[in-house]
């Protein structure tokens, strides 16, 4: 009876750990704010977490268009002054989310100036509806 119950507990731990956000199984994430731009209504939070030598970025949009990919990029730059040239493509954003690996150590990404800037569609790409700068914390 003894072992079954620690079996019942052992499983009960497995069921909790997996149900845990990324944010409480990894203190050493980092969010940034995503702010409005040409007055998108869109705006959210660039989550990153440290994958060893890789980084997680998460795209979280409130106001993002439903069914319309959302092109996103990584670029050098802030986002006011952001060089058009992405350094690093993300997954394009659909109905507000976005996850990508990328294959660069979250240090990198945070020790320059880089920003998270998102695309009005794969269509409009000039046009540019949210961004965050990934600053130091």
């Amino acid at each position: 009876m003894r072992n079954l119950r620690s079996v019942y507990a052992l499983g009960a731990c497995a069921v909790l750990a997996l149900a845990l956000p990324a944010s409480a199984a990894d203190p050493t994430h980092r969010v940034y704010a995503i702010v409005v731009q040409n007055g998108s209504g869109e705006s959210g939070t660039v989550t990153l977490t440290p994958l060893g030598d890789k980084t997680r970025v998460d795209v979280a949009l409130v106001g993002a268009p439903a069914d319309t990919p959302q092109p996103a990029h990584v670029h050098l730059g802030s986002c006011a002054k952001l060089d058009p040239k992405p350094k690093y493509p993300l997954a394009t954003v659909v109905d507000g989310f976005s996850t990508t690996t990328l294959d660069v150590p979250i240090g990198q990404l945070t020790s320059g100036d880089f920003a998270v800037n998102v695309h009005k569609s794969t269509s409009e790409i000039p046009k540019y509806v949210a961004c965050g700068d990934l600053t130091k914390k």
